[in-house]
Parts: structure tokens; sequence; C-alpha cells
């Protein structure tokens, strides 16, 4: 069978890492190369530096496994050609255990005479730089220090990432530790019970000095000490191992509704408590055996940290690593610039998307907590479900965000994923089943009371705006209906040194073509109406009244 054309967009990558070899395809053709989707992803569990370390004495990498690192980039390099990747697209390169292997130029030698592909060895400076700009690509705003735990090698470097795409830090990029989960590991195996216990303090030691080197800006120190602490990145096998344990033991919303590590975050506190106290084993949720007999190291380096006294208020999760990292640098500004959300869901997006998103926006007072790429998202997303059975729309709107459209999108919050969830399943109404009640009920816990409420309020309008203009096209020679909006306060007695509550929304429509539509105006204006009423807000305990006006 012959082999796909090749394809310009396509670029695939081999990070021959120290716990195993990672191999993928994504697809960076517009408009979503913002989130660089994956068309193809694999793993081959050869541990390079398990290879050179088994024995407790340093080797060089055994010639049976150089032979099995060979057999799985030939397998890859069939697996691109099916794809259509061109040759100049394809990447391999390779960090700690290559790059300190004894026998390193032996292993890079028979690569590139087997498979015609020659390997990039990664400085450890290159290594930290490229796992920051992984970092980056996971979240729309990044601020704070980023941590990537590999298996040979941990990687501390500070970033802030700009609006206009250009990504900031440290000028010495990264500072390097010998304390990646395995050799860690094998560390522990070789030292005495005192001596491990001595261990964090050493590591600790050496984090308070790296805080120095890094140079961190005074913006960020400063407003580390407004919050109380610092914003925390962490990416690796390692972190992402112990925050799904957090998700499974720390979290309590059981079980906790989006089961993505990246975008997850906890504040500090709950990321350093109970270090001792989980019982982890590779039945917990994405954590292999590998990764629980690993554990001991994460807790370690944990420890240390807080040992090190580094003051953290929040800790984000990532999925970003050297792969997404290559990937992210090569993009434009322009596209690194871009929302993820809104990158996600701008391929599904109406004809009319930017005047029924003005009307949404309309309908939504300006104080309320929404942002407004949850707003432009709804209405991306508006007319998705609407092929799907009436009783299952609501359904898979909720899901749409974990294991439905947006599953795959990379550079998303957990916050933005619970949001959008619970305002598309309002837009689309009906019931639901008694596993999508547990669902969106602990969605509405995750995002709070009163997103929740919003998220609501949001759905509506949203509903509304789909029954006005069924095919997302707004006629602009023939007006339908505008749209205000305002918070007020119900009572004008203002506590002294307080400010008023606003406790009220007032909604204004004006109809423009009532001949046909009056049905539909007022059917609106009862819903919104029930949102507001005390007794329709149910577990949320928490809302606004809604006082509407309707015009012709």
């Amino acid at each position: 069978m012959a082999s796909k054309p090749a394809n310009e967009d396509y670029q695939a990558l081999v990070d021959i890492g120290s716990n195993g070899i990672r191999f993928s395809v994504s697809n960076l053709s517009p408009p979503t190369a913002r989130l660089m989707p994956t068309i193809y992803q694999d793993r081959c569990g050869i541990s390079l530096y398990g290879a050179q370390n088994s024995t407790g004495t340093k080797v060089p990498i055994p010639s049976v496994v150089i032979e099995e690192v060979i057999a799985a980039l030939m397998r890859f390099k069939r697996t691109c050609q099916d794809f259509g990747v061109r040759e100049s697209n394809i990447r391999i390169v390779a960090t700690e255990a290559t790059r300190n292997a004894i026998n390193r130029e032996d292993l890079l030698r028979q690569i590139d005479q087997k498979t015609g592909w020659r390997v990039e060895l990664l400085a450890k400076e290159d290594e930290g730089r490229l796992g920051a700009m992984g970092i980056a690509s996971s979240l729309a705003n990044v601020d704070g220090l980023c941590m990537d735990m590999g298996g040979g090698s941990v990687q501390l470097t500070w970033v802030i990432k700009k609006p206009d795409g250009e990504v900031d830090m440290s000028p010495v990029g990264s500072v390097s530790f010998p304390y990646g989960a395995a050799a860690l590991m094998s560390e522990l195996s070789k030292v005495s019970i005192q001596e491990q216990s001595d261990l964090p303090g050493e590591v600790a030691s050496k984090l308070q000095s790296a805080l120095v080197d890094l140079q961190i800006p005074e913006s960020m120190k400063e407003a580390a000490n407004r919050s109380g602490g610092y914003n925390l990145y962490l990416s690796g096998g390692g972190f992402r191992g112990w925050g799904y344990i957090l998700m499974s033991h720390v979290e309590e919303i059981q079980p906790y509704p989006i089961p993505l590590i990246n975008g997850y975050n906890v504040d500090g506190p709950s990321f350093l408590f109970g270090l001792e106290g989980f019982p982890v084993t590779s039945s917990t949720f994405r954590v292999s055996s590998r990764r629980a007999s690993q554990v001991p190291a994460v807790q370690l380096l944990i420890k240390a940290m807080s040992q090190a006294q580094i003051p953290i208020s929040q800790v984000h999760f990532s999925q970003g690593g050297v792969r997404e990292g290559l990937l992210y640098t090569g993009l434009p500004r322009s596209v690194r610039m871009q929302n993820p959300l809104i990158a996600s869901t701008l391929p599904y997006a109406p004809e009319s998307a930017v005047s029924l998103n003005s009307l949404l926006r309309d309908a939504v007072p300006e104080s309320s907590p929404l942002q407004p790429v949850i707003l432009t998202s709804t209405i991306n997303l508006l007319y998705v479900h609407g092929s799907l059975p009436k009783d299952i729309r609501a359904a898979a709107a909720l899901r749409s965000t974990i294991t439905g459209v947006l599953a795959g999108a990379h550079g998303l919050s957990h916050r933005d994923r619970g949001l959008l969830a619970l305002v598309l399943r309002e837009r689309w109404g009906g019931d639901l089943s008694d596993s999508d009640i547990q669902l969106y009920e602990n969605l509405q816990q995750q995002c709070g009371k009163r997103l929740s409420w919003w998220a609501k309020y949001v759905g509506c309008m949203a509903s509304a705006i789909g029954n006005l203009f069924p095919a997302g096209i707004v006629r602009q020679e023939e007006p339908t209906v505008t749209v205000k909006s305002r918070l007020y306060a119900s009572t004008t007695e203002i506590p002294r040194d307080s400010s008023p509550q606003l406790d009220c929304c007032w909604v204004n429509i004006t109809v423009h073509r009532g001949d046909d539509i009056g049905g539909v105006v007022r059917d609106w204006a009862e819903d919104l109406k029930k949102i507001g009423k005390k007794k329709n807000w149910g577990k949320l305990g928490w809302g606004l009244h809604v006082d509407v006006e309707v015009r012709n």
C-alpha cells in the first residue's frame, strides 16, 4: 500500500526520555494550530535510565536495549510514512539519560545508520527552556515558577506569558538538578535511613540557591507577597501522577468531575498536605505501577520544597513538556497569542457568530464574573448538539468539554471546562439521567455557587438566541431583538463603610420583529424570571432576582 502524499502541516516528534520514549504526530494547520492537535501518539516503555543503573553501578546501555530503541524508531518511521509526514518535519530529541550515557556516541551512530535520523541531544538548559515553553502552551495564562520532573532530572525556572504571544523566562534558562523520579529512587535505595532523612534538606538548600540564580523579576516577587506565594506550574510524569493522587484523595468533590491532569490546580497547602498518608497503588486512576513505585521520590522533592520555605499560593498541573515546548516554540507569535478556548471552539462557530456574540454580551451585565471568552465560546458551540436526539442533547453538551468535542483541546483550565459545560447544558435544557445529574452537581460544586448560577443565566440567554436564530444567521437588514442588562441593588439602604449589594439583574428585551417571534420572547422572559426565583436555586443556595422588561 502506497504512503499518503506529504502533508506540510503534520509535525512528528520523538522524545527519548529517561523513563520512556514518546512518539507523536501533530496537525499544525489553521485555525487550530494553537492547540497543537495530536493525531497520533504512542509511548514505548524503554527506560534508558533503568538500563544504565539497574545494578547500582552505572553501565553502558546494553546492546539489546539499543536494538529495542531502534526497532521502536523504525515502527514510527513507517507510521510517519502512513500519515504522510515529510521527512523534514520529523524531529528526534533526547534528554538526560542519553546525554549522560557512557556509550552515547555508539547509540546515536546506530540510530543514524539504521533509521537515517539524527538525534538532537538537548543541553540541560535547553531541556528546561523547552519544558517551560511546554507549560506555557498548556494554559491561557502563565506567570510564576515552573518545574519539570523527568526520570533523570528536574528543571526549575520562571515564566511569564505575555498577551502578545511572547514568553519571558529566566536569563539563565533553567537550573537542572539530578533529582528525577528514577534518579531519586535509585539514590534512596543506596543510602542509609539516616541519609534518606537528610536528603530533603540537601535538596532544599539547592532549591534555595536556584531561586537566587534564576533572577526572579521583582514584579513576580511583589505579586507573590501580595497573594501569599508564587504560582507553581508543574509538568513531568512524576508530578502528573501526584496530581491524580490529589484528585483521588484530597479533593472534596468525589468523584472529581474532570479526569484530565492538564489545567488541574490546587492551593499550596493542599499540594503539601499529607505527604505520607495516601494509600497509593496502581489502582489509583492514571497512576501506573511504575509511577506508584516512584511516589516516594516525588514526596521527597515536595518535602524539600516545603523545607526550602518557597511560598506557594497555587499549584497548576500541566501536560506540557519537551514535546509541547518544541511545537509551541515553532508557532508564529500571532498563533501563540490566541486564547486556547477560543481557538478550540472557533471551527464550530455559526455564520453570524460576531452578531450573536454581541447580542449575548449585551444580555450579560458587564459586572458579572463571567469572562468574555466564555461568552464567545458559548456562541461558537451554540448549535453543535442540535442534530442529536432531544433526549441526549443536554447530556452530550454537559460532557462536551470533558469527553466530547473539546476533550482533546490543549490549554484549557478546569474552571473553563466546567463552566462552559454547565452553560451548554442549560442552553439545551431537558432532563438528565442519574449519572449525568451527579456529574452536573459535581461541576457546580467545582465552579462554586456564584459561577454556577451565572451559568444558568447565560445558558438561558443562549437557548433563546438559538431559538430566535435557528440557523445561526442574523439578517442585518431585518432587526430582530436588542437586549440591555445591568445589576442593581434592591435596597437604597447601604451599611456604613460598605458597597451596595447588587442582588438584582435587570434585563430589557426590545422586539423589532414581533409578528412571528412574540411567543419565543415571552417564553424567554418567563424562563429568566424562573432563574431569579429563590425556590429554583436548589442546592446552590445563591442567585439574583431577575427583573425582565419586554418592549415592542
